[in-house]
């Protein structure tokens, strides 16, 4: 993990995040990420802009409907990164695109488990006195795994299983047979 860094979210990441958000509530219910359409592109967006507007989706959707819906944003770009890519190709995009983004430092993948590793919003969670996958920005990572996993091997479901603090990473369980109903 030595010499690479995580890089600086930038307006390309938030106008990918508002464009999903917008195709699954509609347009009428994105009134609230307008404001995000005309801030000034002057300077890079901080990785607190994008916890606070999660924060702001819990909000106005319920914190069910947020993680809903930052869940399925994240499932849909993490097909769109994955579509049409080898195996081999579509696991290192999957290990580096949140990297890439600006969310995390990589995602190393085993064989039941996915560890998101040194996420940037998770000094916020603590601050704020919230755990992992207590508030709606952490669920876009899992559903980018989900999306990801879902195209590259057919993984039908993630699990969020604990924080490794000493590791500074999450672990999500991964599940490659259909849940029963």
């Amino acid at each position: 993990m030595s010499g690479q860094t995580i890089a600086p979210m930038s307006w390309t990441v938030i106008d990918l995040l508002v464009e999903k958000i917008s195709s699954l509530i509609g347009e009428n219910g994105t009134r609230v990420l307008e404001s995000v359409r005309r801030m000034d592109r002057g300077n890079d967006p901080s990785p607190e802009f994008v916890y606070r507007l999660g924060n702001e989706l819990g909000e106005l959707l319920g914190s069910e409907g947020a993680f809903a819906v930052i869940r399925q944003v994240g499932r849909e770009i993490g097909r769109e990164v994955t579509a049409g890519k080898d195996r081999g190709e579509a696991l290192e995009l999957l290990a580096d695109t949140l990297r890439h983004l600006g969310f995390a430092y990589r995602i190393e993948l085993e064989e039941q488990d996915a560890w998101i590793c040194r996420c940037v919003f998770y000094d916020f969670l603590q601050r704020d006195g919230y755990g992992p996958v207590e508030r709606p920005v952490c669920w876009a990572g899992w559903g980018f795994i989900e999306g990801c996993l879902g195209t590259i091997e057919g993984a039908h479901h993630i699990t969020w299983k604990e924080r490794d603090e000493a590791g500074q990473r999450c672990r999500f369980r991964i599940s490659r047979e259909a849940l029963e109903d």
